[in-house]
């Protein structure tokens, strides 16, 4: 995918021999090109491998070695075999803070991406670089720690299980071939009880899962691997065709992960797999020859993107092409806590709830309730969509169904905590406080019937968007949302 592969050439600096963090990614908190990026490195090296100009392969080499200095060799820490969450991180000391400190999951992303380097590319490296590779990778997976990764943790499960399966046969290791089998049984057999992963609905995290996938479809050295990588991939893909609104080209909610609610609006990973199978017109990302991507570190990934794509069922390209109607989903996804997404399509707009798991608040990643809805400036070739998304630091749960969604939070010890919804049209349509009033939000291109048993307290601006604020009584939070004209 030489797009990605251009994208990172705009941030490569040659006195380091890394990428510079793009404009867009891990913004606001981090300024562009003030880190240099470290798997997203790795990514770049391979697809200068794959595209092969003139001057590819030397620059390949100088980012692999540059990659390479940066993993920590350090036994006993809790970070051994990991590498720096980037290049100027100071190195972690007694103490150190899981993500905060280190990533323990660099160790899966760059070691799947050196094994996939040496699989179709070793005949261009020379073989010192070989046998630093060799060693990184065996450094990485020696030292995860051995209850770390459970079958619960989709995308580090799937490209664990992959790299000590390939490093195993690599070097003749029967062994660690056999601790790959044995976590890729325990991730299917945990897939196979709903027909789901845990991390469900994730935009970016189903990226890295089809990437993974297709790593387990191509494993030679495993016929479990290759045979269930096949098959997993292809439900997976009916999942996300289940979700996706082609007049919207986006995935709808309920999210159990998620950077943005506009896929167009913000690089998900899951987006660049549209571009083998289809071509780039109707991929679900922003444009990818802007100044500036949301999220654009992602882009990176694209080049193992392009080597990996294989087909996807016929059934699924269908939902992906068009929209074919009014429809409902109510999909279990995990038996424990009987965890289910729920979801309502219409042509013009969606809603999407998650129930069980009553522990989780509607923070960070995690999205239980929310809106889509076409806006009225949108065409075909844009489809410009408006956004709705629940927060609240209390337990949440949501059902969509029926043209409704509804919300539900239980208080903790300290009583009911404020909730929040952010509404967002992406700057296309401007929105006004007085649009939002304590029954009924009349918003561009849609007037939603919302019912309360809180108060309505605050309609602030937020950029250019609206953050609107409900204060609940001691029982917690009841929503009710509704689009006007829904019988």
């Amino acid at each position: 995918m030489n797009v990605a592969v251009a994208w990172g050439d705009r941030w490569y600096d040659p006195a380091v021999g890394l990428l510079w963090n793009p404009a867009g990614s891990f913004a606001p908190a981090v300024r562009d090109a003030t880190v240099h990026l470290l798997p997203q490195s790795a990514w770049y090296a391979f697809g200068l491998l794959e595209r092969g100009s003139p001057g590819d392969i030397s620059r390949a080499v100088e980012v692999l070695n540059a990659v390479l200095a940066y993993q920590y060799d350090r036994p006993g820490a809790a970070w051994n075999g990991t590498f720096a969450r980037v290049a100027e991180a100071a190195e972690p000391t007694e103490g150190a803070r899981e993500w905060l400190d280190y990533d323990p999951n660099w160790r899966q992303f760059i070691a799947s991406t050196f094994l996939l380097t040496l699989r179709h590319h070793s005949d261009v490296i020379d073989p010192v670089l070989i046998s630093r590779l060799d060693r990184s990778i065996d450094l990485a997976l020696r030292s995860e720690p051995a209850d770390r990764i459970t079958s619960s943790y989709s995308n580090i499960a799937l490209l664990h299980a992959f790299a000590l399966v390939e490093f195993g046969a690599r070097g003749g290791d029967g062994d660690l071939q056999d601790a790959g089998e044995r976590l890729a049984r325990s991730v299917v057999d945990s897939f196979d009880r709903c027909g789901a992963f845990d991390e469900y609905n994730s935009p970016t995290y189903y990226g890295m899962d089809l990437v993974a996938l297709a790593l387990w479809r191509t494993c030679a050295a495993s016929e479990l691997l290759r045979r269930e990588g096949a098959r997993l991939e292809a439900a997976l893909w009916m999942d996300i065709a289940t979700f996706f609104h082609a007049g919207m080209r986006n995935l709808i909610g309920p999210f159990d992960r998620a950077y943005g609610m506009d896929m167009t609006r913000y690089l998900a990973m899951v987006g660049l797999w549209w571009i083998p199978a289809f071509g780039g017109g109707d991929a679900p990302v922003p444009e990818l020859t802007a100044d500036v991507i949301d999220h654009g570190h992602d882009l990176l990934v694209g080049p193992l993107v392009a080597r990996l794509a294989g087909p996807i069922p016929r059934d699924a390209v269908e939902f992906l092409h068009h929209f074919d109607g009014v429809r409902a989903v109510d999909r279990p996804i995990t038996p424990v806590s009987s965890r289910t997404a729920t979801a309502w399509l219409e042509p013009d707009f969606a809603f999407g709830g998650e129930e069980g798991d009553p522990g989780r608040p509607a923070t960070g990643q995690f999205a239980p309730a929310t809106v889509h809805w076409v806006l009225p400036d949108a065409t075909e070739a844009s489809p410009r969509v408006g956004s709705i998304r629940f927060f609240c630091d209390d337990a949440t749960s949501a059902r969509a169904g029926d043209a409704q969604l509804r919300i539900v939070t239980s208080p903790g010890d300290r009583g009911a905590a404020d909730a929040w919804f952010l509404l967002s049209t992406g700057g296309s349509k401007s929105l006004n406080p007085v649009m939002v009033g304590p029954g009924r939000w009349d918003l561009p291109g849609l007037t939603l019937q919302v019912q309360a048993n809180g108060t309505l307290v605050t309609v602030d601006p937020f950029g250019e968007d609206l953050l609107v604020g409900f204060r609940a009584g001691p029982s917690g939070h009841r929503f009710t949302l509704r689009r006007v004209g829904d019988a």
